[in-house]
């Protein structure tokens, strides 16, 4: 499988979840991880799997991302498996945002298949990961790897 793993950051949080990602990734096939601003000047042509992740802010999501999703035209993602997250606080969603439930969206309207429900990975206000988050990144990864339907590659 060749996965390509974009993320924004802000504090550095949201690239150690996207770097966690992309080592569990790692084992079901190549993996690139690229910056938002990266990726839209160098992103590859073939990918099987694209993760997408950024911070919540505003409600939303960051201004690198929205660039990123703008490149992104009608059926410009026909068929490839997609999955989105997020770094935001502790606060329901309502309140919060979630720019990994907006990222979702903009992929799926690309023609992306959506292949697990989007997901965030908690910060506190210091900001700093909250314990156990970035453990459950290469969980949340595998289960996106299993939904694509992938087998480990042995070590």
């Amino acid at each position: 499988m060749n996965s390509i793993v974009i993320y924004a950051t802000r504090s550095g949080n949201t690239r150690m979840v996207a770097t966690a990602i992309a080592d569990e990734l790692r084992k079901h096939g190549e993996v690139h991880i690229l910056s938002a601003e990266e990726a839209r000047a160098a992103m590859p042509d073939q990918v099987d799997l694209l993760v997408v992740g950024g911070p919540t802010e505003g409600h939303g999501a960051t201004e690198a991302i929205v660039r990123l999703l703008d490149r992104f035209g009608p059926q410009t993602l026909d068929g490839v498996a997609v999955a989105a997250f997020d770094t935001r606080l502790r606060w329901p969603r309502v309140l919060s945002g979630s720019a990994a439930d907006i990222i979702a969206r903009r992929l799926e309207a690309a023609g992306a298949r959506v292949v697990v429900p989007a997901e965030s990975f908690l910060v506190s206000r210091k900001p700093e990961l909250e314990a156990g988050e970035l453990e459950r990144a290469p969980l949340w990864a595998a289960s996106v790897a299993a939904a694509v339907g992938t087998v480990a590659v042995p070590a």
